[in-house]
């Protein structure tokens, strides 16, 4: 009975840890992340060249900052210009939709932000303590961009010392188990990441495209958004339409209805051809499991929370079905 109830208070201690961190443990999430898509850097640079890992790291960021670099200086000042104007007209969109809307007997606000749905959600500091507030407000964005960064270079560095670190908490007869499944988990996550990325620059692409051709202005940014929202499963989508749907007030309506349809079955592809191809062979995730965590993610994290929602999904499901299924009730983890 005292076993018992001392197993259950270490239980409820640990919850309470993860709860009163869980900003900080996000920060480290996205921090592997980063690592992960540096791993497949290094991988690439060591199939090619027999280098050190260290080197293949370096290899890989310099390549990273260049790209990066590259399409800042080609078009960073004309998307930059582009989604300032496009707030904008986005929101004189949206002004006209509303007085639509109003004029109809339905009630809904002049102006829109996204931040005004954030600011509707539960704040996490409110529920989980001080930790959100101290990372809100006392490192600030492009400080946590920084730490996240550093976090995800040193993992990737050396990742086996660090997967070791954590195996010793474990008792001697499970590490070697643990260490094949968090292995596994890591691979898991790697392709899962890497398959995403090539899918948002196949939309973004393929948008961007699209909405040139048929003459509509901020084609470029309205691509980047939809690109970068592709990130969300299910959401995302949804989410980029409402831009590039405002965008359409004021054009013609056959060119609003060709970028609307051509857009639709982007987005299609995307859902039934692209993403089944790439990323089921990767991890089969539920949709209705899906968007329940993204869900419950927003509500409690807020933006953070559903960008990093389905990786995280992607790696508790590896974990659970392997440690819990598998290894617990001993049924098949597949």
């Amino acid at each position: 009975m005292a076993r018992t109830i001392l197993i259950g208070i270490a239980a409820l201690s640990v919850v309470g840890l993860l709860v009163f961190f869980s900003d900080l443990l996000l920060l480290i999430f996205a921090g592997v992340l980063i690592a992960a898509v540096l791993d497949s850097g290094i991988k690439m640079f060591r199939r090619i060249l027999p280098v050190p890992r260290v080197l293949a790291l370096v290899m890989t960021i310099v390549l990273a900052i260049g790209v990066i670099g590259f399409a800042l200086v080609v078009g960073g000042v004309t998307v930059l210009n582009q989604l300032d104007a496009l707030s904008r007209a986005l929101g004189e969109a949206w002004r006209v939709v509303a007085d639509q809307l109003n004029d109809w007997g339905i009630p809904v606000l002049r102006t829109f932000n996204i931040e005004d749905i954030w600011e509707r959600l539960p704040e996490p500091q409110t529920i989980f303590g001080g930790a959100g507030a101290v990372l809100g407000t006392g490192f600030g964005m492009i400080s946590n961009i920084l730490i996240v960064s550093l976090i995800g270079i040193f993992l990737a560095a050396d990742p086996a010392r660090y997967r070791d670190g954590l195996v010793i908490f474990a008792p001697i007869s499970v590490r070697p188990r643990l260490r094949e499944v968090l292995d596994q988990a890591g691979q898991t996550l790697q392709r899962w990441l890497v398959g995403q990325l090539a899918l948002m620059l196949i939309v973004g692409v393929a948008t961007t495209v699209l909405l040139l051709a048929v003459g509509v202005s901020f084609a470029l940014s309205l691509g980047i958004i939809a690109g970068v929202l592709n990130f969300i499963p299910f959401m995302g989508p949804i989410l980029a339409f409402v831009p590039i749907g405002l965008a359409m007030i004021g054009q013609d309506l056959s060119t609003a209805i060709i970028a609307l349809a051509g857009y639709t079955f982007i987005q299609q592809m995307d859902a039934n051809v692209l993403s089944p191809l790439v990323q089921d062979r990767v991890v089969h995730l539920p949709p209705a499991l899906t968007v329940a965590f993204l869900l419950f993610m927003g509500v409690i994290f807020g933006p953070i929370g559903v960008a990093l929602a389905t990786p995280l999904l992607a790696a508790l499901r590896v974990l659970s079905l392997e440690l819990y299924v598998g290894d617990v009730l001993g049924d098949r983890a597949d």
